[in-house]
């Protein structure tokens, strides 16, 4: 096993107790960076020199925070002022902040070393960008996070910054076999990322293990690492909502919510399933709603230069916002506020929902980014999420679920992925 095959906690830990160096990490990453990236496209900017120069001056530093020496890499929505960040768009492919956001300062702060900007789709939108799924090259990445995932997925690094709109964040997780979180809506800071819709908008993160999510949960929101439960006591609560939407994914991807139930099951867990309230069907609809509103408010410049400089899915989004009358925007903040009420009353009987993280596989083809179906309507919701890997299709393609967790209970739903990765885990063996 290669270092660059690690988790970000396991590679800290090696660091910390002096096994291995940041720059013999960082090489290791650049190897395979250099192996894989013509294939893959995850970068947008590859600033490998300054990578190892930060790395090798790492090596004689002591070891100060807890991601000391851990490469990571960052969506190119978000601002860092030694390299440019272009949002996906021809519009700004020269441009270079002057600031670092302040999501990236504290990685930097806590020892992490960036490797690089990953591809986003155009504004965090729906136009891809170059990246092609690493496990199958012909098949998408997802979106908007798509170099993200894949660098992660590729190991190329071992965590990542990404972002969500509507699934931006959990449907390139899930295409690609890796972890994602996005944690309840202001959970960890935007500043320096570029905004699309003000209620929706969401900085996540990436990685191969969901312990490696708590360490960056830790590092953003500046708190002591917290120690996973052990559930010794009382193995969480898990109940799989099939939702609205339960039909138009595919039977495999119904399959795995069931298998992964019955795994948990299996383990302990007090299982059962939780119908979807009938609001919930309007609220993927209410999402589209609030998200081409705030979005046409938002990026107003970019809409009047017109097509070709913006896509013609960037122009639609914009323009469809400035058909949307100030009274249903309203009525769809307020349904959004009825839903959730329903859903925190739910959480009384349950400490997660096992839902669907994506319709299905990956498609084939690299002109489109997928649905995101699956994921809007928990966006909208405003809480937390995790993409969790689980099994594979026929043709080798990961599949996977996603646990939505109570409204700030962040920490909790963080511990229960990690005690059912060690599930999962343990049952592949």
């Amino acid at each position: 096993m290669t270092l660059n095959t690690l988790s970000a906690t396991e590679i800290a830990r090696l660091i910390r107790v002096g096994d291995v160096k940041p720059s013999t990490v960082m090489q290791t990453h650049l190897d395979r960076i250099a192996e894989r990236e013509p294939a893959v496209g995850a970068f947008q900017h590859l600033d490998a020199d300054h990578a190892m120069e930060r790395a090798i001056a790492a090596d004689t530093l002591p070891v100060g925070g807890p991601l000391h020496g851990v490469p990571f890499v960052i969506k190119d929505i978000i601002d860092t002022d030694n390299m440019p960040t272009g949002w996906g768009s021809d519009l700004y492919a020269t441009r270079q902040p002057d600031q670092t956001a302040i999501c990236v300062q504290a990685f930097l702060n806590a020892g992490a070393i960036p490797i690089g900007k990953t591809v986003t789709t155009e504004f965090a939108y729906f136009k891809p960008g170059k990246t092609a799924n690493p496990h199958n090259l012909d098949h998408t990445p997802g979106g908007s996070s798509s170099g993200s995932a894949a660098a992660v997925a590729d190991f190329m690094a071992p965590l990542a910054f990404g972002s969500q709109t509507a699934a931006s964040l959990i449907r390139p997780a899930a295409y690609c076999g890796v972890y994602g979180f996005r944690p309840t809506i202001g959970g960890y800071p935007v500043q320096g990322v570029m905004g699309l819709s003000e209620s929706l908008d969401t900085l996540g993160v990436i990685a191969r293990d969901p312990r490696d999510l708590a360490l960056a949960d830790a590092v953003l929101r500046d708190v002591d690492i917290a120690t996973p439960p052990d559930f010794e006591d009382a193995l969480p609560r898990i109940s799989l909502m099939r939702g609205p939407h339960w039909t138009e994914g595919t039977a495999e991807m119904r399959d795995t919510c069931t298998r992964a139930l019955n795994i948990i099951a299996k383990a302990g867990a007090d299982v059962g399933e939780t119908a979807h309230p009938p609001i919930f069907a309007h609220l993927a609809d209410a999402h589209a709603t609030v998200m081409s509103y705030e979005a046409c408010r938002t990026r107003t410049e970019e809409f009047a230069n017109g097509v070709p400089a913006i896509s013609q899915q960037f122009y639609d989004l914009v323009a469809a916002g400035q058909k949307i009358s100030d009274t249903d925007y309203q009525n769809a903040i307020g349904l959004r506020n009825r839903a959730g009420a329903i859903l925190d009353q739910l959480f009384r009987d349950t400490d997660a929902l096992l839902v669907p993280s994506a319709p299905g596989a990956a498609p084939a083809g690299l002109d489109a980014t997928g649905n995101p179906l699956y994921s809007r309507m928990w966006n909208l919701l405003q809480v937390p999420s995790i993409a969790i890997p689980f099994g594979t299709d026929a043709t080798g393609l990961p599949l996977g679920v996603q646990l939505i967790g109570r409204y700030g209970s962040d920490a909790r739903l963080l511990g229960i992925a990690q005690w059912v990765h060690a599930t999962f885990t343990a049952r592949r063996h």
